[in-house]
């Protein structure tokens, strides 16, 4: 069985928002990697480090170690509450149903991985208070899947990096070069890189955010739709969600888009490509007049040879469209 963390309580900020003591933090000296740096991003946030004293030590030295309020990624010990570190025999690992698909067996948590599941709760908090405990632990479980869980899969071997650039290796690239031995630079590009990763952390939640906001307006859409087979939108936004969220029959979406009307179609499946309905195949790649002409409808813009998406001038026309493919 899977050795999950023990967090010891629901959050571990409360303890550390003494605003007047300088707080002491600890991780690892020498290169550091992306669960590392993840894992100080978010303590950044959730403790409010902009706006009070606090002292990052990167060292092994065990005498510091052993003085600092939080240690992370070094140490040799987990215990929930101040020690944070994953490399040691019994560190904990995440429930197989966690993991992604196609991975086999369970995958240990890195440092990001342990820091998130106590501190990041209060990430979420801070950055969108007016949310409830519920959008709150969404938005939470969200970032685990987008960018902690494959994190913690890549920091222990789980998981190889995709070819070229990506999350991990712009990290990497921050390290100073193999001949220069200033612990003051390391340190400088240690935070000059948290900076990026808390850019990808709220741009990340930023999309959380607004697709909690759409679950709201779609469902008002549907409430008021004469047809709940078709979804009248007010503009895009994210709407497969609330639809398989609360099981609605809808089979086309339609909604504004740069000055035309745009008829979308909906996924059998959440993350699948097979739809529920497709346009006729006679539409398929027509367009204009001769798109007007196969479907009788003036207005008919596009349709693409796939099926899966059609435009028009209008309303009306986006309307007839929908209306003609459910016949």
């Amino acid at each position: 069985m899977p050795n999950s963390p023990t967090i010891h309580s629901d959050s571990l900020t409360e303890g550390l928002m003494d605003y007047s003591k300088e707080l002491l933090i600890v991780t690892h000296n020498g290169r550091f990697h992306i669960d590392d740096v993840f894992a100080f991003t978010t303590l950044f946030l959730a403790l409010d480090l902009e706006n009070r004293p606090f002292r990052l030590e990167r060292t092994r030295n065990p005498e510091i170690i052993e003085k600092a309020d939080i240690v992370f990624d070094v140490g040799g010990i987990f215990d929930g509450k101040r020690y944070f570190d994953h490399h040691q025999i019994g560190a904990p690992e995440r429930d197989i149903k966690q993991t992604p698909k196609n991975m086999e067996g369970t995958i240990p948590y890195s440092s990001a991985g342990l820091i998130w599941t106590a501190f990041g709760l209060d990430v979420i908090k801070k950055l969108a208070p007016d949310l409830d405990e519920k959008s709150h632990r969404v938005a939470h479980s969200v970032i685990e899947k987008a960018l902690v869980i494959p994190i913690d899969a890549i920091d222990n071997g789980k998981m190889q990096p995709e070819n070229g650039l990506n999350f991990s290796s712009i990290i990497n690239i921050f390290n100073p070069a193999w001949d220069c031995d200033d612990p003051s630079n390391q340190l400088e590009r240690f935070f000059e890189v948290s900076k990026i990763v808390q850019t990808v952390l709220i741009y990340q939640l930023n999309i959380e955010f607004a697709r909690n906001r759409a679950i709201s307006c779609c469902e008002e859409a549907y409430k008021n739709s004469p047809d709940n087979r078709i979804l009248m939108l007010p503009r895009w936004m994210p709407h497969i969600y609330p639809i398989f969220a609360n099981a609605w029959n809808t089979q086309l979406v339609i909604y504004p888009a740069e000055n035309e009307w745009r008829v979308g179609t909906v996924p059998i499946r959440m993350h699948g490509n097979d739809r529920r309905r497709l346009f006729p195949a006679s539409w398929g790649g027509l367009e204009g007049e001769n798109l007007e002409k196969e479907t009788g409808i003036l207005g008919a813009k596009f349709v693409h040879k796939g099926l899966f998406i059609a435009v028009a001038t209008s309303k009306e026309a986006a309307i007839a469209l929908a209306h003609k493919t459910l016949e």
